[in-house]
């Protein structure tokens, strides 16, 4: 299966429920918690006084560590990234990958109007090509 393969296949029937989700006031430590234990590679930020979603990717954390960030101490609003995908429930599987690649990306938030509802991630849109479910790895801190 190539990427075009998944024209006829739409973000609602295939995103993941926002299950990782914090506030810009949260900790970093907050988001890494959350994103352990629902086993995600990012945290969807969501407050009504942003313009948009925010995000927080476990790369978002490892830069904030590098640069000398107190998790215990520093808000997640430091450190997320503002320049989030966004698509709709209509958007096809196959323009989410291009707007990921083009957005250099791993996610892509789905807004129902003004409400988050759900993300694709690259990890799954990978899978449907290769005819593969979307695994989680099994790391230490997982499911504990």
């Amino acid at each position: 299966m190539a990427l075009t393969d998944l024209a006829d296949k739409y973000a609602r029937d295939y995103m993941a429920p926002l299950t990782a989700v914090v506030g810009p006031m949260h900790r970093l430590t907050d988001a890494a918690r959350a994103m352990v234990e629902q086993r995600a590679g990012s945290v969807i930020v969501l407050d009504p006084s942003l313009p948009g979603p925010g995000l927080l990717s476990e790369r978002d954390l490892a830069v904030a560590i590098a640069a000398g960030a107190d998790p215990a101490e520093d808000r997640v609003e430091r450190w997320m990234r503002h320049d989030v995908a966004v698509i709709s429930p209509e958007t096809s599987l196959e323009s989410a990958g291009r707007t990921m690649l083009r957005q250099g990306v791993r996610h892509c938030v789905v807004m129902d109007g003004a409400d988050a509802v759900g993300i694709v991630s690259l990890r799954y849109i990978i899978g449907l090509v290769l005819g593969e479910s979307a695994q989680l790895p099994e790391a230490p801190g997982f499911g504990t």
